[in-house]
């Protein structure tokens, strides 16, 4: 990037950061949502994304824009979802051979012992 464009960008951000604003209304406290999975970050965004298409004061482009970002990131959680309910089947699959293997050996060991 030329020294130029860095300037003009610069020169931009510091405008944007200086403009007013105007129209902004402070929103109201929210309760802290835990994001600990995937689900969590679905709930967040499906309830962003209703809030965005219910501000009737918005810009609608802007709300679109907005509204397809988040239905990406929504999408992209769903994936994550699916994954993180997967690997949890493949998990408890796992364990269950893994306990019954041990059982198996046990029951082994105890008879050789006796023979």
């Amino acid at each position: 990037m030329s020294s130029t464009a860095l300037a003009r960008r610069v020169g931009s951000l510091e405008q944007l950061s200086a403009a007013p604003l105007i129209g902004i209304v402070p929103a109201e406290p929210v309760a802290p949502v835990p994001v600990e999975h995937p689900s969590d970050v679905l709930a967040v965004l499906a309830e962003q994304i209703n809030a965005v298409r219910a501000d009737a004061q918005a810009d609608p482009i802007e709300s679109a824009r907005t509204v397809g970002f988040l239905a990406g990131v929504a999408l992209r959680a769903m994936e994550a979802n699916g994954l993180a309910e997967r690997l949890e089947a493949v998990e408890k699959v796992l364990k269950l051979r893994r306990d019954q293997a041990k059982e198996k050996e046990r029951k082994t060991k105890g008879r050789r012992g006796w023979i």
